[in-house]
């Protein structure tokens, strides 16, 4: 994404933000954050990629044979060195720490580190402190540039797209897990990067599951069948979710689809900036409540999208964030009966100076097909 001036500037002011909160050095392994910051992406693995960027000096990138070529290919970090396979990794972690005067300092991690790997960073530096990264990077991650959304618009565009494509394909007869894959391959037909998540196609009873994922269910007449999915671009994610319903349905799983409808429009009418994140969980509740289903939604209205398709911020009562322009985030509230069948529509929204705006634009109306 972007040129090496984009992650060299991300550095620089993370390592400003590092001087105001008294943190020493980052230490990054395979994430987001890494990514964030350098430029390179892999998955994490057993073998250790650490990026270290201490508050006083030059960031450095430690990894395998493996990753060489790709790192110094990828992030614009200059100085890439190679764990030794005849040597202890936590001697050799501790004498690059002590190199960078890091041994006895405040050290910033990811909170998704690999337990193993914490291990090693602990044991070659005992006398070290740790905190987490989401001190420093959270705020920073929250608000998007123009170009994070700019690609953010392309991994919703790719979703919006497959799902024009496949909703001929949502019918009787058809496995849940053959929908799913249409769906993955679709997406990536139309140019993502890969799935953020687990594809789900949940049919029938299933869609009372608000994370099932997908089965070997065949889709019934009168089913509503709920797809979830995103697409990646440049690295960013995509979240939609639709309902359909296939046939003719029961009057209950209409009025259902009614409410949870109006909770994401009413939803939607609250979103600017200065707004809490509370209040838009507030506002669609009161929907679903004033509907009488108030004890059939059970999850929060939405979270923040980006390089992690679950990230700050969390719309959610008790959230005091204040909306700003740049926060991207989900709106999807729900209703789900156990055993019977359930409702979502997800959306992702983009914070404006005067409001928001959509970026996954696939029609949300009640729709039997």
């Amino acid at each position: 994404m972007g040129g090496r001036s984009i992650f060299e500037e991300r550095c620089l002011r993370v390592k400003k933000m590092m001087g105001l909160k008294g943190i020493d050095g980052l230490c990054l392994t395979p994430s987001s954050d890494m990514y964030y910051l350098t430029g390179f992406w892999t998955s994490p693995s057993e073998r250790m990629t650490l990026c270290i960027i201490p508050r006083l000096g030059e960031p450095l990138i430690v990894t395998s044979r493996l990753y060489e070529s790709q790192v110094k290919a990828t992030s614009w970090i200059e100085s890439v060195e190679v764990w030794s396979e005849r040597l202890s990794q936590q001697l050799q972690l501790r004498n690059l720490l002590k190199r960078l005067r890091l041994l006895t300092g405040n050290l910033a991690v990811p909170e998704r580190m690999w337990v193993s790997h914490y291990k090693t960073l602990r044991d070659a530096a005992p006398r070290a402190t740790f905190t987490s990264t989401s001190k420093i990077l959270s705020p920073m991650r929250i608000l998007k540039s123009d170009l994070e959304i700019k690609l953010m618009e392309g991994a919703a565009a790719i979703a919006d797209r497959a799902l024009d494509r496949v909703i001929g394909e949502v019918k009787q007869g058809v496995r849940e897990v053959e929908l799913a894959a249409k769906v993955e391959y679709l997406m990536r037909m139309e140019g993502s990067e890969g799935a953020p998540f687990e594809t789900i196609v949940a049919s029938g009873p299933n869609s009372a599951l608000p994370h099932y994922g997908c089965g070997s269910r065949t889709i019934c007449g009168g089913d509503p069948v709920t797809l979830d999915f995103g697409a990646t671009y440049g690295r960013y994610c995509s979240d939609i979710t639709r309902t359909f319903i296939v046939g003719e349905s029961e009057s209950r799983v209409e009025e259902v689809y009614r409410t949870v409808y109006k909770a994401h429009q009413e939803t939607l009418k609250f979103i600017k900036p200065g707004v809490e994140a509370g209040d838009l969980d507030r506002a669609a509740r009161r929907v679903v409540a004033d509907g009488g289903y108030g004890e059939y939604f059970i999850h929060r209205t939405g979270h923040g999208v980006g390089l992690d398709i679950h990230e700050p911020p969390y719309i959610q009562v008790g959230s005091h964030i204040k909306l700003r322009p740049g926060m991207v985030f989900t709106v999807e509230p729900g209703i789900y009966i156990p055993g019977m069948f359930g409702v979502r529509i997800e959306d992702v929204v983009v914070v404006t100076e005067d409001g928001y705006r959509l970026l996954t634009k696939h029609p949300r109306e009640l729709t039997s097909l």
